[in-house]
């Protein structure tokens, strides 16, 4: 039979499937942060409203992204002082 993948639930996690998370947010953030350094350069080149908006999206995105972070940290300091 097929195994189905299973899905990441925080509340049942172990430390070790929180660490993937914070491995695998980290890389995002830095894929994130380059492009949207990417887009301010091209901004500053061109001026246009698409490059804007883009950066504009990429900072809402690093905003949810870190919040993401501390709630990984947070229960990774649970599952640590438990």
């Amino acid at each position: 039979m097929n195994k189905q993948k299973t899905r990441f639930v925080l509340a049942e996690a172990t430390l070790a499937e929180v660490n993937k998370q914070l491995k695998l947010n980290m890389l995002v953030t830095v894929i994130v942060v380059f492009v949207l350094f990417m887009n301010i350069i091209k901004f500053m080149a061109e001026k246009t409203f698409f490059y804007a908006a883009l950066a504009v999206i990429m900072i809402l995105l690093l905003f949810f992204i870190q919040k993401a972070r501390r709630i990984l940290m947070l229960r990774k300091q649970e599952l640590t002082y438990k």
